[in-house]
């Protein structure tokens, strides 16, 4: 068995798995190493009775049609992975306090919708896209990894002003009516972080992905995703292997050289990590090697947002039972501010996330079902205190203080149609992603820690030659496309490492 690699990655999330993609597609001997039996982390599936359920995948978005790919497509595309995705039909609905708000996809429809719901806001909305554009092309300009920081303020003559700034502030700035604030806000709670501190470059960046080019979803769950990829790997001479864990990176005199599985070595300079680095600093190398400034800036960041599921199977179709929305946003009060306090507690917590799989994907379940499942994010660590003797008690109590939410918001029936629920709390994500309190999105971004800081910084702060990480623990934070992107980003720089011969 070989034990010389051009590349090994370690861990076959979204992120790793794009990374050994790239490399391979590009000729270099890569070894993916996967302690799960299964691809892709999160983005797999699992069944219950007759459902088969998407444990974390909403949308996504990014990805765009084979005729007009966007960024994660394009990145599929270039690897040579083939998935059939479905566009959701709609952007949202959310109800906010007593409003309730549908919102289509389509940059000019959405705009003349926001001007239905709050008269007099066109203007304001027209300018956060205007601004959101010059934040886009920035970013990309950023990424590509060469800055001049004079052609920067030239092209992107805003953009520096505006990067670090709040969102709240931009809408001030904006002059825009609160009750519009509020519908624009919606996204807020896939990254928990409420307006006053949610930057405006990563806010921007992510509504306008999905508002000008829509989301969509794999026909056949997130799985699909990870599959391909794997598939590619392999395609392009790659080595993928499952239910195997790397115990030890190996580095030397700061340089990586390799890692150790099953107490064998194997050796590779060029080693990328779909890992917390939590974990690789605390677990996986020799203390001696550890460089200080890594210790410092991961010891300094705050853990980001777990989640608690609850996937229902149910018994009627999603027209029976009245469903007409993909996506549903609820919260309990119309202060946005409030309801992210809330989500470091329990009992407390009043935002939701509802889905409905089939309104995108109608052959998603059995002939006269739907499949539907309702999402909270909770920040901290309260479910550290719940002792095993109650844990079952509360994830229960919790999962049906969700569902009378969804009804009583929605006046939708759905709890006398579940035949099938199963329910999964953050012990469940830290159990089976292996990250600390079960975060799903890496680090929080603050704004001393946000998307513009690791974006520009990311290969400065890079203190052990040969190591990269990806995924949610390193520059973008949010969801899918962003690992698959931060994947891509690694690869590709590693590729140009050995080529230049780094």
């Amino acid at each position: 068995m070989n034990n010389m690699y051009d590349v090994i990655v370690i861990g076959a999330g979204n992120g790793g798995l794009v990374a050994a993609s790239v490399t391979a597609k590009q000729g270099l001997s890569t070894l993916l190493v996967e302690r799960h039996n299964l691809p892709g982390g999160c983005a797999t599936s699992f069944r219950r009775g007759r459902f088969e359920f998407e444990p974390s995948l909403h949308e996504l978005a990014g990805f765009g049609t084979k005729e007009k790919p966007q960024e994660v497509g394009k990145t599929f595309q270039s690897v040579g992975a083939d998935v059939n995705m479905l566009q959701t039909p709609d952007a949202f609905r959310v109800l906010i306090g007593d409003g309730d708000y549908r919102l289509p996809t389509g940059r000019e429809d959405f705009i003349s919708k926001m001007e239905e719901y709050v008269p007099g806001c066109r203007q304001s909305v027209e300018g956060f896209f205007a601004l959101a554009d010059e934040i886009a092309q920035a970013i990309g300009y950023l990424s590509a990894g060469s800055i001049d920081i004079k052609e920067m303020q030239e092209k992107f003559p805003h953009f520096m002003n505006i990067a670090n700034e709040p969102l709240q502030k931009i809408y001030e700035v904006l002059e825009m009516p609160k009750k519009a604030q509020d519908i624009m806000s919606t996204y807020w709670s896939y990254m928990a972080m409420p307006p006053s501190f949610f930057d405006f470059t990563m806010y921007s960046f992510m509504l306008e992905r999905y508002i000008d080019y829509g989301a969509s979803v794999p026909k056949d769950r997130s799985h699909e995703l990870s599959c391909s990829l794997a598939d590619t790997i392999r395609k392009n001479g790659g080595d993928v292997w499952f239910g195997t864990e790397v115990t030890k990176i190996l580095v030397e005199n700061g340089q990586a050289k390799g890692v150790v599985i099953n107490g064998k070595e194997y050796h590779s300079q060029h080693i990328i990590c779909n890992v917390n680095p939590h974990i690789v600093f605390s677990r996986m190398m020799d203390e001696a090697e550890i460089p200080a400034q890594e210790l410092k800036r991961a010891n300094a960041r705050t853990l980001g947002v777990s989640a608690f599921t609850v996937y229902l199977g149910l018994n009627k179709t999603a027209e029976e039972l009245g469903i007409e929305d993909y996506s549903t946003f609820i919260n309990g009060t119309s202060d946005i501010e409030q309801g992210f306090l809330h989500m470091d507690s329990i009992d407390k917590n009043d935002y939701q996330i509802t889905n409905c799989l089939n309104i995108a994907n109608p052959g998603c379940s059995p002939e006269g079902t739907c499949i539907v499942w309702l999402t909270q994010l909770i920040r901290g660590d309260a479910w550290a205190e719940i002792t095993p003797q109650e844990y079952k008690k509360k994830k229960n109590e919790t999962a049906a203080r969700l569902i009378a939410q969804y009804e009583n918001a929605t006046g939708i029936q759905i709890s006398d149609a579940i035949e099938e629920i199963s329910v999964s709390a953050p012990p469940t994500f830290a159990r089976y992603l292996g990250t600390p309190n079960g975060s799903i999105y890496g680090y929080q971004g603050l704004p001393w820690d946000n998307l513009l800081s690791r974006t520009m910084t990311f290969e400065q702060e890079r203190y052990i030659k040969g190591l990269r990480f990806c995924g949610g623990f390193t520059t973008r934070m949010d969801g899918y496309s962003s690992a698959y992107a931060t994947g891509a980003n690694a690869g590709r720089m590693t590729v140009k490492d050995i080529k230049e011969g780094k």
